[in-house]
């Protein structure tokens, strides 16, 4: 069986992943719930690394969701990339997805992997838990308010707009709990 390593190209709206040395590919919308579903197909990939650049933003919430599923990852600073990118002369986009790039730097350098303790794992887990719990909340208030009466309207979209606030905050402190982590010293 041959290693595997995962390059991941992080945006607002889109996940690029990159696997080698098999050459899979797929993209997915940047969302909580594809995110999640790229983690466990990626369990199944069994890789010995994933890499994705060190921005600051996109890749804390697939760092932690990856630590998660007990994944192994690097995160690698984008000067590191670019500079491996002219040392093999693959600079320009069209010669090369940056999840490509990514993937084949991960094969090539092997950056050291991150390791969260099993705290912050637990943690992140328990967030991720909740997370879900509220989202089905969410899921059932939305569907009331399209039959409710409108007496009752109010108080079902005040309760969205809470659960809405309850979820961002969430978010917000998983991305603070996996930025405060030994993963960013």
């Amino acid at each position: 069986m041959d290693i595997t390593f995962v390059g991941m190209n992080l945006t607002s709206q889109l996940i690029d992943v990159a696997v080698r040395p098999s050459g899979e590919r797929w993209k997915t919308d940047f969302v909580d719930e594809n995110i999640a579903a790229m983690a466990t197909r990626l369990k199944n990939i069994q890789p010995e690394l994933v890499v994705m650049e060190a921005n600051g933003t996109f890749e804390l919430p697939v760092a932690g969701i990856l630590a998660t599923q007990g994944l192994r990852f690097a995160l690698v600073n984008p000067r590191n990339i670019r500079e491996f990118a002219r040392a093999i002369g693959k600079m320009s986009r069209s010669d090369y997805g940056q999840a490509s790039l990514l993937a084949y730097f991960a094969e090539i350098v092997h950056p050291e992997a991150r390791q969260l303790s099993e705290d912050v794992v637990q943690k992140l887990r328990e967030l991720r838990g909740r997370r879900e719990d509220i989202s089905q909340m969410l899921q059932l208030e939305r569907h009331r308010l399209r039959t409710a009466a409108a007496t009752v309207q109010r108080g079902v979209q005040n309760h969205i707009f809470f659960l809405e606030r309850s979820i961002m905050a969430l978010e917000d402190e998983f991305s603070r709990t996996v930025r405060a982590s030994s993963v960013w010293r």
